[in-house]
């Protein structure tokens, strides 16, 4: 069951509303303490990761923070944290439908919002202590994809501590989205498409001929006991090998930068392949360039999968 829901502000963590009905509870001592944890919570939020949970003796804290505002719920332990973050996402809801903005920035007062929000989550909180019944009229599938893929970060007793854990990183508000941006993981690509098989397919028959031709010039060049030509020759086309395996690899792996290496690799290709003529007749060298064409075109053209609905925003 939920022992309590509390709405603050995140910059200062000025609480905002609150659920008073404690009724229910079996130690009220327990969650008297637990509140205590929530509204300490509440002032680090800022610098803590926008979804967190916090385990307890007996009892479990989710919160979530968004758009200046922090939600946070107590729970039972064995309470699915599925339904506790749906909770949390009805009460961002019924919050920002009732408040804007300004209003939050303009207010001083703690709990100066508790009048008007202390039915509505009372509410909330009597509809998500029944999870049996509640869990077969909500459609909980998306968020609980969300939840596997990006997990609620598990705080310590050391990250509610001045300067511990996640907050030792974030002494302000741009701090923090700096911070992020520096850290963000890279994207992960959607599954390879018949377009990309087949370009990774070409490329690889490419690199193939490149080598092939490469130590067949190497060969020929001893055989012969020529000029450096030939060796020049050769390191074009195994320049021209290792191009189509890296075009390879900006087709599989996501770069920040990864337009433009595939560019440069575009060039580089075209510039090797107009100095191996004399070895090349000009279909084998247009198929070489388009190869590579198609391939910068999957490079600039390739998608990350579409963030799923974030219920933090």
């Amino acid at each position: 069951m939920i022992h309590d829901i509390l709405i603050s502000r995140s910059t200062d963590g000025l609480p905002l509303a609150s659920c008073t009905d404690n009724s229910s509870s079996h130690d009220p001592k327990a969650v008297q303490n637990c509140f205590t944890h929530m509204k300490l919570l509440s002032r680090l939020s800022a610098r803590l990761p926008d979804r967190c949970t916090y385990i307890m003796d007996g009892i479990t804290i989710h919160m979530i923070t968004a758009l200046n505002l922090t939600y946070i719920l107590s729970c039972e332990t064995s309470y699915l944290p599925v339904l506790a973050f749906s909770c949390l996402d009805d009460t961002q809801k019924q919050f920002l439908q009732s408040v804007t903005h300004q209003q939050v920035d303009a207010m001083t007062r703690p709990y100066q919002l508790i009048k008007e929000f202390d039915v509505p989550l009372r509410r909330l909180k009597q509809r998500y202590s029944s999870p049996g019944s509640i869990s077969n009229k909500l459609n909980l599938s998306t968020l609980s994809q969300e939840l596997k893929l990006r997990p609620p970060y598990m705080l310590s007793p050391d990250d509610l501590r001045p300067n511990k854990g996640p907050s030792q990183n974030y002494s302000s508000t741009s701090e923090s989205n700096q911070f992020a941006a520096n850290t963000k993981p890279l994207p992960r690509f959607l599954p390879f498409s018949l377009i990309i098989m087949v370009s990774i397919g070409l490329n690889c028959l490419c690199a193939f001929l490149n080598l092939t031709r490469g130590i067949a010039v190497i060969n020929d060049a001893h055989v012969e006991d020529t000029s450096s030509d030939h060796y020049q020759y050769a390191a074009s086309f195994l320049l021209c090998c290792f191009f189509s395996l890296y075009q390879i690899y900006l087709m599989c792996c996501p770069l920040r930068k990864g337009k433009s290496l595939a560019v440069a690799t575009l060039i580089c290709t075209c510039l090797c392949q107009l100095y191996l003529w004399e070895y090349r007749n000009d279909y084998q060298i247009f198929f070489h360039i388009v190869v590579t064409f198609l391939s910068t075109y999957i490079v600039f053209t390739r998608q990350v999968p579409g963030k799923l609905p974030q219920y933090t925003l």
